[in-house]
């Protein structure tokens, strides 16, 4: 068929740690999507090392009964391929553009974000990495989030994830809890309520913003703590419900109420989040990038690496969110 390809979105997955879940839970997400260039207006561009065609080689036999694989050497030799079919009548829509590198999983994201950055390609979708694997890369960010932060200095941005039944936005991430409050005070807090309205717009929402408090009880009007009182003392409540407690801010009944809660660390909102939605559900996305970037809610697993037992449910809804942010027709 002929396929215009002209204004498709080019959708980069990096498929997380060679020797972690992440390749295999990719393949089993793509081949339950349709891979049409003339629905979705979209062609993914994924990321992997080049021994795991012999390593994993049954996630690849999946992957060429459901689509039309190109395998290449490097993101620029696809791009160029993908620059000359433009000029080629015959198109199969069913492509994926597969990257057969030498590289590890670290440098496939910030060769990504890169090419992001620079409209090159238009999103990314991130499978699962160890800290360890960022740490290999200059200045030794932590995680994916690091490798962003570092790419976009003056950006600030939140870790967030979407779920089935609620949503959560984290003011602060990986810092110590003797550090939260400080870090609050000194903007993450004020940062936080900006990305959390851009959340607010992304998921096209008119609910509110829940915001827990910091201490129990959110502070009891200060006796339990006086963070609250600073922090909280000019929150917009046309936007912005809180402080809200947190031992009951995640009652079911409040589900509904709030497009997302915002927390104010880690665990705070992840605890609550992974403990209803399990492993295998809902979205990792970074709110603050001048792009949309999702990836997975879980870790490598490497205890199950290759064993044909991840659950690619986390992968898919990766997918089909970043297709949805991205403006993809028909998904």
């Amino acid at each position: 068929m002929k396929t215009p390809l002209s204004n498709l979105k080019k959708i980069a997955i990096t498929s997380g740690d060679p020797d972690g879940i992440g390749f295999e839970v990719t393949a089993k997400a793509l081949i339950q999507k349709p891979l049409s260039l003339k629905k979705t207006r979209s062609l993914f561009i994924l990321f992997r090392h080049h021994t795991q065609s012999k390593t994993q080689k049954k996630y690849f036999d999946l992957l060429d009964k459901h689509c039309s694989r190109f395998t290449f050497q490097s993101l620029k030799e696809s791009l160029a391929f993908i620059e000359n079919l433009k000029n080629v009548f015959q198109v199969p829509d069913d492509i994926l553009i597969d990257l057969s590198l030498s590289t590890n999983s670290a440098e496939w994201v910030l060769e990504a974000a890169q090419a992001c950055k620079a409209g090159i390609l238009d999103s990314l979708i991130t499978g699962p990495i160890s800290k360890s694997a960022t740490q290999t890369l200059p200045n030794k960010p932590v995680g994916h989030t690091g490798i962003f932060r570092q790419l976009f200095p003056k950006q600030p941005m939140n870790m967030a994830f979407v779920g089935k039944d609620f949503n959560v936005l984290l003011a602060t991430d990986h810092i110590a809890l003797s550090n939260v409050e400080e870090s609050l005070k000194k903007g993450e807090f004020k940062n936080s309520l900006k990305n959390a309205e851009a959340f607010k717009k992304l998921v096209k929402s008119k609910k509110k913003i829940g915001v827990l408090g910091l201490n129990p009880h959110a502070g009891e009007k200060g006796i339990l703590g006086s963070a609250e009182n600073s922090l909280f003392k000019n929150l917009n409540s046309k936007v912005f419900e809180g402080p809200l407690v947190p031992d009951a801010a995640f009652l079911k009944k409040n589900w509904n109420r709030y497009c997302v809660f915002l927390c104010l660390y880690h665990d705070q909102g992840l605890i609550p989040f992974k403990s209803h939605h399990g492993q295998d559900s809902g979205v990792h996305i970074t709110v603050g990038l001048p792009f949309v970037r999702t990836s997975v809610d879980h870790g490598t697993a490497r205890e199950i690496f290759n064993k044909n037992v991840a659950n690619p449910s986390s992968m898919r809804d990766a997918i089909d969110l970043n297709l949805k942010l991205t403006g993809a027709s028909n998904v």
